[in-house]
């Protein structure tokens, strides 16, 4: 039982750690990189869950569990996580250069990918993608 609290801890830790990580950078009008961005995936240390499996894995349904990035026509994006009791969001700026979407919020900017409508953050090891 307590090993069992212990992984659905660690696992919402890492996610939120994930989330909090992210950013966004400028203002890019017209973009077609605009729109609702909803979690796909999450690889850490090589495992990779799906939303359903990350539910599971935290003891919670999956429709409990939502996480998603919108960009903004305006360069302006937010992040909004709900997990377990735990709710969060961010705001930031974004930008789009060379195929690449970077975000900044609080200072710090992260480069992600966007590539058929799947947009790849990888940071400090976990890779999370989100699908438009």
């Amino acid at each position: 039982m307590k090993k069992n609290v212990w992984a659905k801890m660690l696992s919402l830790v890492l996610v939120l750690t994930c989330v909090i990580g992210l950013a966004a950078c400028g203002k890019d009008g017209g973009s077609s990189a605009a729109g609702t961005y909803n979690f796909q995936t999450i690889d850490m240390g090589g495992i990779t869950m799906d939303m359903e499996q990350l539910a599971d894995t935290l003891g919670e349904a999956a429709d409990q569990i939502k996480m998603a990035l919108v960009l903004k026509e305006d360069g302006s994006f937010s992040l909004d996580a709900a997990a377990v009791d735990e709710n969060m969001s961010m705001e930031g700026t974004w930008e789009e250069k060379g195929g690449n979407i970077e975000l900044t919020s609080e200072g710090s900017t992260i480069s992600c990918t966007l590539k058929d409508g799947v947009l790849t953050i990888s940071e400090e090891g976990i890779v999370m993608t989100f699908k438009k």
